[in-house]
């Protein structure tokens, strides 16, 4: 298998559904995951997540890659709750922190639901091309059409994102080897000096993304993109 952006080159019924079918079912997955409330509830939920990860021949690797980056924010949130979710029987206090049983439930069940949220997500470009998923967006949309929303604009922001995340997550993960090298590693560093260290790197993002949206502006400024009403967007359609 190979993974070109975000898509991951397969055969599956995953691969093989309808967009807008997935797009539904990824709908209704979250709504499961955001009702879920019990750690059973959970526990039911993530084994439906981790049956499609399995059917979807995707890999666990590729699955769980999103997840993986987003873990400091995670275990972040999780210290959060933990710390300021309750203050009524307290295990530890410093301060306005206690440390509570209930705010590590708390906190466990938020980042649980994250990480599946975060892993069907992946599921869905992993298993669908980009234009597949602007075409199954475009589906989903049409009926909102008729009360005059920009139902295909919405689908083009869709199929940009697509591909613009993987490109932005490569030069960000190529920025922190640059910085690696001429810095050293940021994890031998304090809490302080690595936090600056990351915002540091926001600013270079911010800037690749803004240029690579100028880029993309010009590119089909010059070919002539038109999004025309209720119809989808020409790409070689000459100028008037």
């Amino acid at each position: 298998m190979r993974a070109i952006g975000g898509y991951v080159w397969a055969d599956s019924p995953l691969h093989r559904a309808r967009p807008a079918a997935k797009l539904a079912g990824l709908l209704a997955l979250v709504a499961l995951v955001v009702l879920a409330t019990t750690p059973l509830e959970l526990a039911l939920v993530a084994a439906l997540v981790a049956a499609l990860v399995g059917v979807s021949r995707v890999g666990w690797r590729a699955a769980g890659r999103a997840a993986w980056g987003l873990r400091w924010f995670l275990l972040a949130v999780l210290v959060m709750n933990a710390l300021l979710f309750s203050a009524e029987d307290s295990l530890w206090d410093l301060g306005p922190l206690h440390l509570t049983w209930a705010g590590l439930s708390q906190g466990a069940r938020v980042v649980a639901r994250t990480l599946l949220v975060v892993v069907l997500g992946t599921l869905l470009t992993a298993t669908t091309r980009p234009q597949e998923l602007v075409d199954g967006v475009r589906s989903a949309l049409r009926p909102l059409a008729r009360l005059g929303l920009p139902v295909e604009a919405a689908a083009l922001a869709v199929g940009v994102t697509v591909q613009f995340v993987p490109t932005l997550l490569r030069e960000s993960r190529q920025l922190m080897r640059a910085q690696t090298i001429r810095c050293g590693s940021v994890a031998s560093h304090g809490i302080m000096q690595r936090a600056v260290s990351y915002v540091r790197l926001l600013v270079p993002i911010f800037v690749s993304a803004l240029r690579r949206a100028d880029e993309l502006s010009v590119a089909m400024e010059a070919r002539g993109y038109r999004i025309s009403p209720g119809r989808p967007a020409d790409r070689g359609e000459e100028r008037e």
